[in-house]
């Protein structure tokens, strides 16, 4: 052939075959392919009407040798299980009860620092943090011990009064005093003892005259110092925050999902992880589905527990992870993504058309993906492809 007209391009496609028993396949190549539009003609030449009508139907034609040097390989639809999956965003978070903010609900100055109490610190429940001293602790020792030793004498009196009231010696009105007082002195005394339990104070102890001077900050759980917020000789009252505490037991992730995808969700779902900092691919569980969306984000909150427990300790609150929540599973008819040639915001496949010991034509088809999942694309319509 000689004074061929035609353009050239690289191109990466499909190629069903469908001709006589072969049933329907595909070959997948990068290619140089020759789209010759005036095959074997002179450039003066005009087209004929099969090769206008050619045209008009999509059909792309090479000769029998380019073809064969091509190396195309035919194979057929493959049918697999294609897993639809919502991607969405979080953070590795604790619940509640696992956050502590320690402080003394007294006021006072810090004595002395547990050594090495720094952020990041595994402390345990129980163990002190540091020392503190506090003149309201040793009023409310002083008011225990008073109403301490009142008890013995308004015991006392209200024995005597009594007496008298049984000789009719005495008004009912001093008995009911003596019982009143003892009352009132008894109530107040189980009050102090409450308050100074709550700080930390031997009730036992300040009974037999033994004063407490400074007082402990006690972790109230076990796990790690977060923040520090005080130095030796800080001053501090009631609402002042110390220490905080996070354990990492029951570290979950929050994962926000938008409306769009919301009713998608549902709890027991298979929720996907693919990151290094957690050792690669982790599963875990959707426990908890959010009720109420976000004003400013319009997303609700996705509660997820990680299947893999030693992937779970390597989370650090507060930690971005990505994710993929699989929504639903079914069966599907699919190609190589790699398959589709995409032209003007459609999509088509190359179909063999007829194939002779001359030429090979390909008819291209627009067609309607679906689900995109391990460089698998899922081909909707037309369905007769399949």
């Amino acid at each position: 052939m000689k004074n061929l007209r035609y353009k050239t391009a690289q191109v990466r496609f499909f190629l069903p075959i469908v001709g006589e028993g072969s049933g329907v396949g595909f070959s997948l190549l990068t290619f140089l392919l020759l789209n010759l539009l005036t095959s074997c003609q002179t450039p003066t030449k005009e087209a004929t009407a099969e090769e206008t009508t050619a045209q008009a139907e999509n059909i792309l034609t090479i000769t029998a040798a380019q073809y064969k040097n091509m190396g195309l390989e035919i194979g057929e639809f493959t049918t697999v299980q294609l897993t639809e999956a919502i991607s969405a965003n979080g953070m590795v978070d604790v619940p509640p009860e696992n956050v502590a903010m320690v402080s003394l609900p007294v006021s006072g100055f810090v004595k002395t620092l547990t050594h090495n109490v720094l952020p990041g610190k595994y402390v345990k429940k129980g163990s002190v943090l540091a020392t503190a001293q506090s003149m309201e602790a040793v009023q409310l020792q002083q008011d225990y011990l008073e109403k301490f030793t009142q008890t013995e004498f308004l015991q006392t009196e209200l024995e005597r009064q009594q007496a008298l009231a049984a000789e009719d010696a005495s008004s009912k009105r001093k008995l009911q005093e003596a019982e009143s007082n003892l009352r009132i002195n008894k109530a107040m005394l189980n009050a102090f003892a409450a308050k100074l339990q709550i700080i930390g104070v031997s009730v036992a102890k300040l009974q037999q005259g033994k004063l407490t001077t400074t007082l402990p900050v006690l972790a109230p759980l076990s796990g790690f110092v977060k923040t520090v917020h005080i130095n030796t000789g800080s001053n501090f009252t009631p609402q002042d925050v110390l220490f905080e505490l996070v354990s990492k037991q029951h570290l979950h992730v929050e994962l926000k999902v938008f409306e769009k995808d919301a009713f998608k969700v549902k709890e027991g779902q298979t929720v996907v992880f693919n990151d290094p900092k957690i050792g690669g691919r982790v599963e875990g569980k959707v426990f908890l589905v959010g009720k109420v969306f976000e004003a400013d984000t319009k997303a609700i909150n996705i509660h997820v527990h990680l299947s893999n427990e030693a992937a779970e300790q390597r989370l650090i609150p507060g930690q971005f992870l990505a994710a993929k929540i699989q929504t639903d599973n079914r069966t599907a008819s699919v190609l190589p993504e790699s398959a589709i040639s995409h032209e003007d915001g459609n999509t088509f496949v190359y179909i063999l058309d007829k194939q002779n010991a001359e030429a090979v034509s390909f008819k291209k088809i627009a067609v309607q993906t679906g689900t995109v999942q391990d460089g698998k694309i899922e081909i909707l319509s037309p369905t007769n492809l399949q």
